[in-house]
């Protein structure tokens, strides 16, 4: 099954790296790679530098967008996807776990309103999916006040005190504060950030991606 073409591609993997040593050959290709826009923008970018340095041959290609679009391609787009899962997920290889949170302008109590404004992305978006079931579960009034597909633009309308967001706590913006579940808001789910490679990826391919978990 998959796992077995995965653990194969992995022993692949090992041996062109030993060939490579003995034989004074680098390793080569394209790895094509689909992540989320905060691990896009705050994380991979030193991961994707060190790749370079350490495999010059190898030319990585990035695109960001949402967990559930970018998993539907993985194989025939993407040779990796890192991507948010709900707590307890098995598929794919855990990189991290990651608190889902509210966030809020630091200088207004903007969760005080009634209906409670929110910002969110578009309907495939787990965070937007998190959030509105905890809130009609809760019996809180809410409006959605903000839809935007980017993050960046997303926490400069919450960092004016317009509207509350979804985060990753580890990924809080500077301007922006931890809204604790309480009274104003509900509690959200836990998260896990997992490194999902493609069966069908060369063997340069998925010893590059190795160093992404």
């Amino acid at each position: 099954g998959e796992g077995f073409l995965i653990d194969a591609r992995r022993i692949l993997a090992l041996n062109e790296q030993a060939i490579a040593r003995v034989s004074g050959q680098q390793v080569a290709g394209q790895v094509r790679i689909g992540v989320m826009e905060d691990y896009g923008t705050k994380i991979l970018p030193r991961l994707l530098a060190g790749i370079a340095e350490r495999f010059p041959l190898v030319q990585v290609e990035m695109e960001i967008g949402l967990t559930t679009r970018l998993l539907k391609r993985l194989g025939s787009s993407f040779d990796a996807v890192i991507a948010m899962h709900p707590e307890g997920t098995t598929e794919g290889d855990l990189i991290c776990r990651e608190r889902a949170i509210w966030a809020a302008a630091a200088t207004r109590a903007v969760e005080e309103l009634d209906p409670l404004p929110v910002a969110l992305s578009s309907p495939d978006c787990l965070f937007r999916s998190w959030a509105i079931e905890a809130l009609n579960k809760a019996g809180r009034p809410w409006r959605l006040a903000y839809v935007s597909p980017s993050l960046s633009a997303t926490e400069a309308i919450v960092e004016q005190g317009l509207a509350v967001t979804v985060v990753k706590g580890s990924m809080l913006a500077p301007g922006l504060r931890d809204v604790h579940p309480g009274r104003h808001v509900p509690p959200l789910p836990g998260a896990e950030i997992r490194l999902h490679r493609a069966a069908t990826s060369s063997a340069s391919a998925a010893l590059v991606v190795d160093h992404l978990a």
